[in-house]
């Protein structure tokens, strides 16, 4: 009763007090109608970026807007919490942006709403995730994959199954599901991928976040899909795929495997053979690609070696290749298939490519040089063309030479054309 007015109000502040704190993000969000909001919560241990474009969640990562990729090397990505950026416009979510590292002070006009939980942050993004659509969505339900501890990976699962979501919702969501799923969950995701009533499209999803769950959680039972002659064809050619992307040590063995056995049929053959070069970089699969040629008769699989060895950067798998080139044991077609593939290793020195010129025995093989040395980027590229041009003593080789500089943009070429039309 006898209250003054200066302590009615602190009681009154008291009592609100908790009503305040207990409102939720996305009250606190959908206070302001027009402009940017930015909170900060725990991220997972695994989640890195640069502050700025960059986030990588193991070997998951996104480069904003859209690129994202496997096999992260966690170069120039610091560790930290999470900050997510919301814009609004008219009432609406129409942005959402994850950044991992350094952090920023608030910007101008941007409201902060501060240290939120990550479990708070994983419910506001979900709900957002599962309302909004398109990009806002798949930013969401990445924002929600960072956030500390959070057991997500079966309500990512149900947005990937939702065919009343677009297809880049589900797939943001398969992806970022790979990130966040523990081991227990690869029974379930195979027994989806091999389900005959879900739709191909989803099937494929799974198959791919099988090859991506946390170490190797996911790659046995992609070994199990690439022995089932029941499954479909294509979920075995995915498996196989999937296997050469998870850098896994049962994975590298299947492949091998599939690549040597005479009982399988040459497709999967193949697609194994491809997986081990184009695909498993750090597996140091050179030797037994080699091994694998020289015991092969099928020019199609040999073709499909010589593909898989010239991805490869170790010296030898460069030198194999030069030796299949000036090999008069070998037939034209698969020379010539082992010249293309080494002048397209860019990597490689181009002097080695230049010193091939003089060893080699036939005028297709001759001609196929002229157009492969035509794809290199160097200036000693012209030059060597120029000098075809100039002085090799077969007419066509100097005209082709002449053609594929015709077709250069280095000044070089046109000025050797100018002169050339001038006498």
């Amino acid at each position: 009763m006898g209250l003054t007015r200066a302590r009615l109000g602190m009681v009154l502040a008291i009592v609100a007090a908790p009503h305040l704190g207990a409102q939720s993000i996305a009250d606190r969000v959908a206070a302001v109608r027009e402009g940017t909001l930015q909170m900060t919560y725990a991220s997972r241990p695994e989640a890195c970026g640069d502050g700025r474009d960059i986030t990588a969640l193991g070997r998951l990562f996104m480069v904003y807007p859209s690129v994202q990729g496997h096999g992260w090397s966690r170069m120039d990505c610091t560790f930290g919490p999470a900050r997510a950026v919301v814009t609004r416009r008219d009432g609406e979510v129409t942005l959402v942006r994850v950044h991992v590292g350094a952090l920023r002070r608030s910007d101008a006009g941007v409201t902060d709403l501060g240290t939120v939980s990550a479990r708070e942050a994983t419910e506001y993004f979900l709900g957002l995730a599962s309302t909004a659509r398109g990009r806002v969505a798949s930013n969401a339900i990445m924002a929600a994959a960072f956030a500390d501890s959070a057991d997500i990976w079966q309500r990512l699962l149900s947005l990937a199954r939702d065919e009343n979501r677009t297809q880049d919702v589900r797939s943001s969501a398969l992806y970022w599901l790979s990130g966040v799923a523990p081991a227990d969950a690869a029974a379930p995701l195979a027994a989806l991928a091999r389900s005959g009533t879900e739709s191909r499209q989803l099937r494929e999803g799974v198959i791919m976040t099988l090859g991506q769950l946390r170490n190797g959680a996911g790659v046995p039972s992609l070994i199990e899909m690439t022995k089932r002659d029941d499954d479909s064809r294509w979920v075995r050619e995915r498996a196989i795929f999937w296997l050469g992307n998870a850098s896994d040590d049962r994975g590298r063995a299947t492949l091998r495997t599939i690549a040597s056995s005479d009982t399988i049929a040459r497709d999967l053959r193949g697609k194994a053979i491809f997986a081990l070069g184009f695909l498993d970089h750090d597996g140091g699969n050179g030797p037994f690609l080699r091994t694998l040629y020289a015991r092969l008769d099928d020019p199609q699989l040999k073709d499909k070696v010589i593909q898989a060895v010239a991805q490869l950067d170790e010296d030898d798998d460069q030198r194999w290749l030069v030796q299949r080139v000036l090999d008069a044991n070998e037939s034209v077609e698969l020379r010539k298939q082992a010249l293309f593939w080494r002048g397209q290793k860019q990597s490689a020195p181009l002097g080695d490519l230049v010193a091939i010129y003089p060893r080699l025995d036939s005028r297709d093989l001759k001609e196929h040089y002229v157009f492969v040395l035509s794809q290199r980027r160097e200036s000693d590229a012209v030059d060597k063309l120029i000098d075809l041009a100039k002085n090799d003593p077969d007419r066509e080789i100097r005209e082709k030479a002449t053609f594929w500089l015709g077709q250069s943009r280095d000044p070089r070429a046109a000025k050797y054309l100018e002169d050339r039309i001038s006498k």
